[in-house]
Formats: structure tokens, sequence, C-alpha cells
């Protein structure tokens, strides 16, 4: 599945990088929230699918004012993402870590690489997945893959910038794929975003108690492959700060199967989804995929 975007979007996109390079972090996130306010008020779309996202990732029970003002903040996030976002053409490479206040589990990620079979490092559109290889890129050798974006134009920009720190990011493609079972044979890091399907080939997995379709290639690379597992959330504490949780999810492998790949497949899918659903209720008003995720709305919790 590809992501048509106009190239007024992109336009916009130069001028938000050309605005980070003049006004504090501050300014540009303050601009950010009004913007992500004046969205979801005047984009119906916005609040349904927003809206029904937190009626499935709040407590039960919460009331419609707690999910309307988690939905508008949600759309803030996303607001806070593309400021983030046109911040990496100027940053040098070691100033992204400068910016992470903390990062919790740090050893899953170095004694997942140390076993030399690769790392899978996966995260979810929560605060600004992207800080992770943004960071670690200095570190460690770290391929991430993407969603195509339409037009070429597009593509090639925001890659150019994402591309900044040393990370590689590359689109979900036939040789993309080929890229990232290279990058895992070799023992270095495949980055790659798992709650929503892009692809449009997930399977259907309970995801916040309601089947979801979900991709299921992380952990089919981790079946064939035997690399780790490590998944991986950046959660903005202020304007351009960040704090980082790495958690390592050991799932069925090759080398440790039931002799049934289908059913290790299920079973490392079900634990997966297991620490992504924590990270998520970790912060709901980060977690701002803007395509539904359910086929369903719900009406009510």
């Amino acid at each position: 599945m590809r992501n048509p975007l106009p190239l007024p979007k992109l336009h916009a996109l130069k001028f938000l990088v050309l605005a980070a390079r003049h006004f504090p972090v501050r300014i540009l996130y303050v601009l950010a929230s009004l913007g992500g306010t004046l969205a979801w008020h005047t984009s119906a779309s916005l609040r349904s699918i927003t809206r029904d996202h937190m009626k499935h990732v709040l407590p039960a029970g919460a009331s419609q004012r707690t999910i309307d003002s988690t939905s508008r903040e949600v759309v803030r996030s996303a607001a806070y993402y593309y400021v983030d976002f046109a911040r990496y053409a100027d940053l040098d490479t070691t100033a992204s870590f400068d910016q992470v206040d903390s990062i919790t589990g740090i050893e899953h990620l170095f004694n997942s690489y140390d076993r030399g079979r690769g790392v899978i490092l996966a995260s979810a559109h929560l605060g600004n997945p992207e800080w992770i290889a943004q960071a670690l890129a200095p570190i460690f050798d770290t391929v991430v893959l993407t969603e195509q974006l339409e037009p070429p134009e597009f593509h090639t920009f925001v890659h150019e910038i994402r591309n900044h720190s040393g990370a590689r990011f590359v689109p979900v493609n036939r040789h993309g794929i080929r890229e990232a079972l290279h990058q895992l044979r070799s023992g270095n890091v495949l980055g790659i975003l798992i709650d929503r399907d892009v692809l449009g080939t997930g399977e259907p997995f309970p995801f916040f108690g309601e089947p979801a379709s979900l991709p299921t290639g992380i952990v089919e690379l981790a079946w064939a492959t035997e690399a780790a597992i490590v998944l991986g959330f950046v959660l903005r504490t202020q304007p351009g700060r960040y704090r980082i949780t790495l958690q390592e999810v050991v799932v069925p492998t090759r080398s440790n199967s039931s002799g049934n790949r289908n059913v290790d497949i299920e079973n490392g899918m079900h634990l997966v989804i297991q620490v992504l659903e924590d990270g998520i209720r970790s912060a709901p008003d980060q977690w701002f995929p803007l395509s539904p995720i359910w086929s369903s709305p719900r009406s009510g919790k």
C-alpha cells in the first residue's frame, strides 16, 4: 500500500524545515499544538479515528470528555512529530542522543546485539519512534523499513532528512526486504513499526480486546533468522526531550520451534502485542496513528 501525499504537503514540510532553523523548539511546539488542535476541531475524520483509538486504549469507563481531550492531544502529538522531523535536517549525528533524558533497558539491546544474529528494533507510532534510530545510529549499523511515499519528490525529500543521522531508511518493497534480511544476517539492527498494517498483508490478532489486522513480519523474520526482537518506545518528556524504554521479547524461532511454524508465529505475535499494548498504555495521548486500526469503530466503552 502506498501513501499518496500531494505536493502542497511537500512544500509545507520544506517550509517547516526552514522554520526549524530559525525558531526555538518551544515556539515550534506551541505552533504545532495550535495547529493540531485546529485540525482536530475542523476534521470530522480525525475526530472519528482518534476517538475510536482512545475508546480502545483508555481504561473501561473513561468519560467522553476524557476520550475527547486525549484524542485532541493525539493529533497534537502528530504535529509535534513533524516538528521533530524538521529538526533532523540540522542535528549533529551525536545531538539526537544528547536530547534523551533517560534510557531504560539499554542492556536488552546490547545483549541482543552481542549475540551476533541481528536485532529487530520494533516500535509504534508513539511519541517519536524514529528518535531511537537517530540517537543510536552512531553506535549501531541501522536500517529502518518505512512506508513508500508518493509522489517521488516527497519520498526523496523525506528520506534525505531521515538519513541525515547515518541510519538508513528504506521503503518496504522487494529491495527493502532483501536489505532487511541482509542486515539481520550481518548481525546488525533493523528498525520497523508494527502497530499499523501499512501493506495490507497483516493477520487479525486481538489488540486492546478487539481483532485488528497487524503485520506479522517482525515475528516471521525472527523465526527465520534467529534475530532478537527488542521493542523500543520513545516518549516525549518536554519540547525536544525524550525518554526511551527498551524490552526484549523472546519469541519462538526455527531452532526452538514447536514443529509448527504457523503456531510459532501466532504465539510470538501474542507475546509481541502484549508488550506493544503496555507501551501504548503508558502514554495513550502520544499514540498518533491517524488511519483506522480497527475495522469497526466502537460506539462506547
